[in-house]
């Protein structure tokens, strides 16, 4: 396994646990384009090791210096997306009505590309709840920050933000000791 390789299998670990997991739906890390000079190669390896376990990849933001690698389950992603309620919050930010990820990670890199910062509603395709993102853009009083700033369901989301950690530390441990992240996954 290269350095390169190794190092981008570490952020895997550290920021996607929970989705590699099967605790949450999405996450998303940031790698600098020098640090990762082949990060397609390393996205078309990862790909192939973690496809039978339904994780995929997208790369947003490809044309900075700082791109989002963002990590997902694509079956949880469409059934969460699919939701209604969900689907009419993201259309008052401009997003298609639409089931196609395609369509839908088009305009939230457009958004990223746009936004100076991050759009607030990227919360929801990483698996935040509805009520925590609009206690975020209200800016209502948050009870407990975690993962994310949490505005209700508070001791569910200490609970997650435990088995995130959990998530977290296995799969570092495990790749500190020397095994592979697919390995890891089947345990």
């Amino acid at each position: 396994m290269s350095k390169e390789e190794s190092e981008f299998e570490e952020l895997l670990a550290m920021y996607c646990a929970p989705v590699l997991k099967f605790k949450k739906i999405a996450n998303m890390f940031h790698v600098n384009r020098e640090q990762f000079i082949h990060l397609n190669k390393l996205i078309k390896i990862f790909k192939s090791k973690l496809q039978k376990f339904e994780i995929d990849f997208y790369l947003f933001q490809i044309d900075s210096q700082l791109i989002t690698v963002y990590v997902y389950r694509k079956k949880a992603l469409l059934l969460h997306l699919s939701n209604s309620t969900i689907k009419l919050f993201l259309a008052k930010y401009g997003y298609p009505l639409s089931n196609d990820l395609a369509e839908l990670f088009k305009y939230l890199n457009y958004r990223l590309n746009s936004e100076n910062g991050y759009p607030h509603e990227i919360g929801i395709f990483l698996g935040f709840p509805l009520n925590d993102v609009k206690g975020f853009i209200l800016n209502y009083p948050c009870y407990h920050v975690g993962y994310w700033k949490v505005y209700s369901n508070v001791e569910n989301a200490i609970q997650l933000f435990k088995q995130f950690d959990k998530c977290r530390d296995e799969l570092l441990n495990g790749i500190y000791s020397g095994r592979r992240i697919e390995n890891l996954l089947m345990a």
